[in-house]
């Protein structure tokens, strides 16, 4: 199914490895408290991204483990650094009448929010069960949908397509990340 997607992205020099096993799914899901949604688990399970910039989530040291978890953090992290440029969004009610209720607020969402899956630099997927997740780019607080699902996105990444412009609707929603676009 995704074998033409593969071929050419072979062709840009995108390295692969052997696709992931159940077993190991099951460790990742469970080492790094995330489901990976159906699509993206389709696709690796089939192969695995390893060039530089993808993470390889195969590789169970220390190092490499402690560094997916702070890519995992950084979407977060960006927005607690920068809490105070966050335009708040009528669909979380009234707006708290001070700074530090308001920060309350959107960290207590945040926290509830679907993790991001870092898929390739600062491009992630949430963990969020949809028929076709979107893909986020994500620089502090600048936060754009990149991609429909995992298959425009990597014909984009890697130059096979060119980027659409797609309105938010045409997109799975996405609690609290959504919102912030």
């Amino acid at each position: 199914m995704y074998e033409n997607m593969i071929s050419a992205l072979r062709q840009k020099g995108i390295e692969f490895a052997i696709g992931l096993s159940d077993e190991e799914f099951y460790w990742i899901e469970q080492e790094y408290a995330i489901v990976f949604p159906e699509e993206l688990k389709k696709i690796y399970k089939v192969t695995l991204p390893v060039s530089k910039g993808f993470y390889n989530w195969r590789d169970r040291s220390k190092e490499n483990v402690a560094n997916i978890k702070r890519v995992m953090q950084v979407p977060i992290q960006g927005i607690v650094d920068n809490m105070d440029e966050i335009d708040w969004n009528e669909e979380w009610g009234e707006e708290p009448s001070s700074l530090e209720k308001r920060k309350i607020k959107i960290e207590d969402m945040m926290l509830k929010a679907p993790k991001l899956i870092p898929i390739y630099l600062h491009r992630y997927m949430p963990a969020f069960k949809c028929e076709r997740p979107p893909i986020f780019s994500v620089c502090g607080t600048d936060i754009i949908y990149f991609a429909k699902n995992i298959i425009d996105y990597f014909l984009i990444e890697f130059g096979l397509k060119e980027n659409e412009v797609f309105m938010n609707n045409e997109v799975s929603y996405i609690p609290f990340w959504s919102d912030l676009l």
